[in-house]
This record gives structure tokens, sequence and C-alpha cells, in this order.
């Protein structure tokens, strides 16, 4: 197909960002791993943190963990492993983090001494997992979730975005 052509039924759909939820995540101080063959490997329990968008609002659980991977470009990857629950534990979801983060030497020194950075001067996207046994939720779990982060201090916040 050419742009001049007209889309065509057999053509893939374009898909569109529908907005999910806000995921703030708190961790304890990271604990080094050290200098591995892949790089510089850090891991920090998860202490808390809150879910909240349209139709949910859930408390993090202070389970699970975040691992960075430093790389030798400068850039890291992130897998961050969690359990979030509503206040009365009706709806209870595992979501599971991968993603990267980068930008030039002096924003990533700022951000990892807990300084307030433009989050516009880094690059900090991801794929979120979702699994729960709720009826209200269960379609997250056939659902690619797109995310968009931000680090603020001791907390990482993530907007979830439905893909389309």
């Amino acid at each position: 197909m050419t742009t001049a052509d007209a889309p065509s039924p057999l053509d893939p759909v374009s898909p569109t960002l529908e907005p999910l939820f806000r995921l703030v995540i708190r961790t304890a101080d990271p604990v080094s791993v050290g200098e591995t063959p892949s790089g510089a490997h850090t891991v920090a329990a998860v202490s808390g943190g809150l879910l909240t968008g349209p139709g949910i609002d859930a408390v993090v659980q202070p389970v699970g963990t975040e691992s960075r991977l430093v790389r030798a470009d400068g850039s890291s990857s992130y897998a961050i492993d969690l359990v979030a629950a509503a206040e009365e534990g009706s709806e209870v979801m595992r979501l599971t983090l991968r993603g990267f983060l980068f930008g030039t030497a002096e924003v990533i020194g700022a951000l990892d001494r807990g300084d307030e950075v433009d989050s516009a001067t880094y690059y900090f996207r991801g794929t979120l997992d979702v699994s729960t046994a709720s009826r209200t939720l269960g379609y997250l779990n056939r659902a690619l979730v797109v995310t968009s982060g931000a680090r603020h201090g001791s907390d990482t916040v993530f907007d979830a975005y439905l893909a389309t």
C-alpha cells in the first residue's frame, strides 16, 4: 500500500493508547549485586505504593522486587515484579514490568541522587504484564500495556496505557 492508496480492510490496524492507571512504586535502598558480565546489577525490595485509575484504586503490597541492570552504554534495563490489591482485598493483581531507562550521564546521575529531573530529558518506557483472577479486571490478562515512567526521589511513577 502506498500513501496514496486507500487503506484496505486487510491492512493491520494502527494501535492507539488508552490511559489505564497511574502506578507509584516506592522501594527500599538498592542492594548492589556488583559488576556482572551483563553490567552493574542492583536489586531493591518494593516497599509500597499506589495504583489509581478509572474503576481501580489499589495499594502496592510490600512484596516484590525492582531489579536494575546498568549496561556498558549507560542505559538501564528494569524488571519490576509486584502485587497490588484493592483495600477490601477483592481485586488483587500481580504486575510485572520490563523496561528501559536512558539519558545523559548528568541526568541519570541526578536521578540516582534523588534530584527532581524533568522527565522529558530522559527515556523511561516499558511494558506491563498483568495477572489477576478479578472478573472486573480480567481483560488485562490478555492486554498489551505500555508504560511511560518518571522518577521522583524514592518514588518511581508509571502511567500505564492499553494498546487498543
